[in-house]
């Protein structure tokens, strides 16, 4: 039974005047007698006073205009339909205040789900859509229509309802079959999906034959489910999908007929239903033909080259058939996301059918990765031993599925190898190829910063206990990404500093801490050393070397390879001239140079969106720094183990930074400690000695260099030494705390002395 709304106490008629009377008759189909969409006035009541009063009509607008206008405020409308159509006459005539009002009255009636599905059936979808995108009508239009539309959806997609409307049609009255096919038709895909479902309910049969018919004719609606009930565990579902595909001559139902015709897995009844589908087709049937076709299409999803059908929304549906619950499932992903999982889908089709072909394993493994990892996201691992026990997958696959992966850029599919090597590699998946370093080292210098740190995690859970070509490369990661200070940036070049700084201010509106850098060397070295930057802004004032070298050298090294890079312009030909060089550089930009900062911080954002959802977040910052401090300060505390891994006096620099950044002075400490070499004493001498610095990371500091100096020796220079002295006497004026962490340190170096017999 519908909901239905009661009628507000009837009131006295208004007496018009006879020049309002044709505005009278206008209104009068506007404010309807009777509705059924209202809800009880018990709770509504003390909403609508609470509702904001109309402003006194304009005296400045036309005569017309304010007849209309008085007309429909004399009748007040009450119910919802009322109100909506009242919001409409005002948006007709462009007085969007009086339409907020109306809009606002009809959310401040409360409507249940049913009574909004039903005021959209009576106004029409098309109003709800057009509040929601008029700014002029906003919030109360947005909210409106928000509120109608997932109301009208939970109403429409009722398992329930759908299930009613299956039921009808094999009535034996055409008109109410047709009805009921017209409602299915527009709920689109979920109506398929539950349709495709009672083929799997033996108690339903008598119900087959109209539903046969309605999927005969569902249109391009019906394509998603029936792809995946093509692979369906139950035969009846399967035989019902591929009877229906046979009437729809699309790529895609092709892929999935041609599956069935060649696959061993299919029993012959079901080949026999797909053979007649694609006699239907006309399409020839030809095995070898047919695996090449699904070998080519499988790489052209993989590859971006063929897009999947909605690749032009936000987001794409993914059927799939649950087995144990034998029903139809839904995943909302987006379009890239859908493209690699339907490439892995015909890739699974191929292998499936000719397993025994090297080139079809070699696909069926990437392209499962790239999907898994794709699911799953950047910040979560892949569940590896699902994969290998769905799969079977070994190391020596997995390291060549990671080189074709890093080859064709395919950056989930090479952390999913990298988080499975975590778990199955050894020392031997290290070892160097015709003295190339291995894929894992490769993985390193691809750039990319999440397959980084899986190759990373790799390489620490393998524990090496050798050295390894291109074993420098692993601790120049670890100490770039220990650097980082969980704040995202941006970095901007102009040779006026002044510009480069108004520019950089900009990066703030879009969530970015915003660093300016002066020359083409200044950039590349700012560039090259913090692990927190998101998005480069290079500009033709830069020389020596020229904006085009530095633009080239960012893109060959490994710390910036897939950053963002826009270019600002001043000069046309520049412009295009680098704009071809990276015209392949899905990750570059070229935009015209101006004043106006903000207009570049909008073409900045663009830039910025192409790597997402792949940006790396702060969670993942905190959590790619820690473990590169782990295990820094793991291979610097057993020397003797870990000898061939060397920190140079420049990275030692680099962690000496850490000192300095709050909640890090302690891990820095006992890091460089570690490390016993005369830059990383001095600097942990130089910082304890520093009365400006916070006591409790100074006397942290000056313990470090105190077992550094027990452990190896006092490695400072004389001249060193006598600066520690120096500056002790000089710190008489400095309180008894302060003075006390400087006569510590004097402390390590003169016992150090003394035990080895010095004087």
């Amino acid at each position: 039974m519908q909901a239905s709304e009661p009628r507000p106490p009837h009131k006295s008629p208004i007496r018009w005047e006879l020049k309002l009377l044709f505005c009278a008759l206008v209104m009068f189909s506007i404010v309807g007698l009777t509705s059924h969409l209202q809800p009880s006035l018990s709770a509504q009541d003390q909403d609508l006073k609470s509702a904001p009063e109309l402003t006194p009509v304009d005296q400045g607008i036309d005569e017309t205009t304010r007849l209309i206008l008085r007309t429909l405020r004399d009748s007040d409308p009450q119910m919802s339909d009322e109100l909506a159509n009242a919001a409409k006459l005002m948006i007709d005539i462009r007085l969007f205040e009086d339409a907020r009002f109306y809009i606002g009255r009809i959310s401040k009636l409360n409507l249940n789900s049913e009574q909004l599905y039903l005021l959209q059936n009576e106004i029409g979808a098309d109003f709800f859509a057009s509040i929601h995108a008029d700014d002029a009508l906003q919030p109360e239009g947005r909210e409106l229509a928000r509120k109608v539309l997932k109301a009208s959806q939970a109403v429409a997609n009722s398992p329930a309802r759908i299930d009613d409307l299956i039921k009808t049609l094999n009535n034996p009255d055409i008109s109410v079959r047709s009805e009921a096919f017209r409602k299915l038709r527009r709920l689109g895909e979920p109506a398929v999906a539950q349709l495709l479902e009672v083929f799997a309910q033996k108690d339903r049969v008598a119900d087959f034959p109209g539903i046969r018919g309605a999927l005969k004719s569902m249109g391009i609606h019906a394509q998603g489910p029936l792809l995946a009930a093509a692979r369906a565990n139950d035969i009846q579902v399967q035989a019902e999908a591929l009877r229906a595909l046979g009437y729809y001559r699309t790529s895609e139902s092709l892929d999935v007929m041609m599956r069935a015709y060649l696959s061993p897995n299919v029993p012959n009844s079901l080949k026999a239903i797909a053979l007649n589908s694609l006699d239907r087709t006309e399409f020839g049937y030809d095995p070898a033909i047919i695996e090449e076709r699904l070998y080519r299409r499988s790489r052209e999803f993989l590859t971006g080259k063929r897009p999947v059908d909605g690749a032009v929304l936000s987001s794409v549906t993914i059927w799939y058939w649950d087995n144990q619950k034998k029903k139809m499932i839904s995943s909302e992903m987006d379009h890239l996301t859908a493209t690699r999982v339907t490439a892995a889908r015909r890739a699974a089709d191929l292998y499936e059918i000719n397993p025994a072909l090297d080139r079809n394993r070699e696909l069926y493994l990437l392209t499962q990765l790239e999907a898994a990892k794709r699911l799953v996201g950047p910040s979560k691992k892949t569940n590896v031993e699902l994969i290998q026990k769905t799969l079977g997958i070994t190391r020596e696959e997995t390291q060549a599925v990671l080189g074709e992966a890093l080859k064709l850029e395919l950056v989930p599919a090479a952390i999913a190898c990298c988080e499975l090597l975590e778990k199955i590699g050894n020392e031997s998946s290290l070892s160097a190829t015709a003295g190339q370093p291995s894929e894992l080292i490769d993985a390193i210098v691809f750039g990319d910063r999440y397959l980084q740190f899986a190759a990373m995690q790799a390489i620490a859970s393998i524990d090496p206990q050798k050295a390894f070509a291109g074993n420098s490369y692993l601790v120049k990661l670890a100490v770039f990404l220990a650097q980082s200070e969980n704040r995202p940036s941006g970095l901007i070049g102009h040779n006026r500093e002044e510009l480069a700084q108004n520019y950089a201010a900009t990066m703030l509106s879009l969530g970015l801490y915003g660093n300016s850098a002066g020359s083409s060397r200044e950039f590349f070295q700012a560039a090259t050393t913090d692990p927190d930057l998101e998005v480069l802004v290079v500009t033709d004032t830069l020389d020596n070397p020229s904006f085009g070298n530095l633009i080239q050298q960012l893109r060959t090294d490994w710390r910036t390879r897939r950053l963002p890079i826009a270019l600002l312009y001043r000069d046309a030909d520049r412009g295009r001239r680098t704009s071809i060089q990276l015209q392949n550089d899905p990750l570059f930009t070229a935009i015209p140079f101006s004043l106006q900062p903000n207009l570049i911080a909008t073409h900045v954002k663009r830039l910025d969106d192409r790597i997402k959802p792949w940006k790396v977040s702060n969670f993942d910052r905190r959590r790619h720094g820690a473990f590169a401090m782990q295990w820094l300060a793991k291979i610097s505390s057993d020397r003797d183990r870990y000898y061939f891994y060397r920190l140079s006096p420049r990275e030692q620099t680099q962690l000496a930074k850490l000192l300095y950044v709050p909640g890090f002075a302690a891990d820095a400490s006992a890091l460089l400690g570690s490390l016993g070499t005369p830059d990383s004493q001095r600097i942990l001498v130089d910082f304890a000695s520093q009365s400006a610095l916070p006591l409790d990371e100074r006397e942290v500091a000056a313990a470090a260099f105190a077992k550094s100096v027990k452990r190896g020796g006092t490695l400072l220079t004389a001249a060193d030494v006598q600066l520690q002295y120096d500056r002790y006497q000089a710190s008489s004026d400095e309180p008894k705390e302060s003075r006390q962490v400087l006569a510590d340190l004097l402390d390590a170096i003169e016992e150090r002395n003394r035990s080895a017999g010095v004087q």
